[in-house]
């Protein structure tokens, strides 16, 4: 069964792609609309946010619906990044993106609850870590991809890339049996934010915050790291990344087998801090610094898929929009941690500090979601 949710991992790989290779092309979209890079910049905002927002708000509505529903937002998606591809002006720019955001923060949580009920409780580990793991692919392997393209062929054409492996995800979900994409449970706008602020389901998601805050939000400062630890920036780019993918595939067998993902999310965040710890402490060493770059990415990369089995295992019968809310408070974690660490440069001890900060507050949160969790039938979460 876990080979029939290719179609949903080549979407993730599409919205990976575009959610971080817009940052590496900001000079050359501005130059080309003939606008400046904090304008510009504004496209990424608009797709941040509108990826938070309607995540939580829409997934679940899709969810009634969700073979037509993963349809409909792929091809919005796609669709809004042809429209970026060929943007006459930074108005229109902004706009697609806005659009492409809003598509993304329905499809990424409703792949994620659809490949989580596609498969049996034992598996589900498995099937989350196979989705998001196209995210990790998407950013690790997509970006430096995008960025070859848009050295050769400018920034459109690295946009157009985007929108193809959209299309080819739209594909192989068109092609699929209605009755293969299993039913999501759906519920009114006010039972989904009910349940986004139960407490354990809010402390889950400040979780996934900080984390997003530390790990992803420090990651658009890595060179400075890198510069501080004496690692070539490339050579470091590549060994977090390598991490990452592995953590992401490879998660999934460990959840699987842990009998609480609750459990597991707190072992892998103090992980996190301790990596960053190590990296502050220790400087001057480039053993040290190489396995602590493997070990963030892989930890950082790691700890969504637990977040997101604890989400679906908590709330049995509002998967889309649990898993819609970690989801996007992953995306405002990343944001947040770019914005902050940018008032903290050049400072890599700054930086490095804030992360571990922000990290061990996440520890906190993961402390309390578990000791404050419901008890489930197959995975009791305390």
């Amino acid at each position: 069964m876990l080979k029939q949710l290719w179609p949903l991992v080549l979407g993730s790989v599409a919205l990976g792609l575009d959610a971080y290779v817009i940052a590496g092309l900001l000079p050359q979209i501005a130059e080309d609309l003939g606008a400046s890079g904090s304008v510009i910049g504004l496209g990424v905002t608009a797709f941040t946010g509108a990826y938070a927002v309607c995540g939580p708000l829409l997934s679940g509505r899709a969810g009634k619906d969700p073979r037509n529903g993963l349809l409909g937002a792929i091809a919005v998606f796609s669709l809004a990044n042809i429209v970026t591809a060929v943007s006459p002006t930074v108005g229109v720019f902004i706009v697609s993106r806005l659009i492409a955001g809003a598509a993304a923060g329905i499809y990424s949580p409703l792949s994620a609850a659809v490949a989580g009920m596609s498969v049996t409780a034992e598996r589900r580990g498995r099937a989350l870590s196979l989705v998001l793991a196209g995210l990790a692919v998407g950013t690790v392997v997509g970006v430096p991809a995008g960025l070859g393209v848009a050295k050769q062929l400018g920034w459109r054409a690295a946009i157009a890339l985007v929108s193809v492996v959209g299309v080819a995800a739209l594909a192989g979900i068109a092609i699929r049996r209605t009755s293969a994409v299993p039913a999501v449970p759906s519920s009114s706008l006010g039972q989904r934010l009910r349940i986004i602020g139960r407490v354990d389901n809010f402390l889950t998601v400040l979780v996934t915050f900080f984390v997003g805050v530390g790990s992803l939000g420090l990651y658009t400062y890595i060179s400075v790291v890198l510069e501080r630890v004496q690692v070539d920036t490339i050579a470091g780019m590549w060994i977090w990344g390598i991490g990452g993918a592995i953590g992401a595939f490879g998660i999934g067998r460990v959840l699987d087998k842990v009998d609480s993902s609750r459990k597991l999310t707190t072992i892998i965040i103090v992980l996190l801090a301790a990596d960053f710890a190590m990296l502050l402490l220790f400087p001057s060493s480039r053993m040290v610094a190489l396995v602590c770059l493997f070990a963030w990415g892989l930890l950082g990369w790691s700890s969504m898929a637990p977040q997101q089995h604890s989400m679906l295992s908590a709330n049995p019968n509002e998967g889309a929009t649990a898993v819609a809310a970690n989801a996007s408070a992953n995306y405002l974690g990343s944001a947040v941690g770019s914005a902050v660490g940018g008032l903290l440069l050049p400072s890599s001890a700054g930086i490095l500090l804030g992360a571990l900060f922000v990290v061990l507050v996440g520890i906190v949160c993961s402390i309390g979601a578990r000791a404050l969790s419901f008890p489930k039938p197959r995975d009791n979460e305390n």
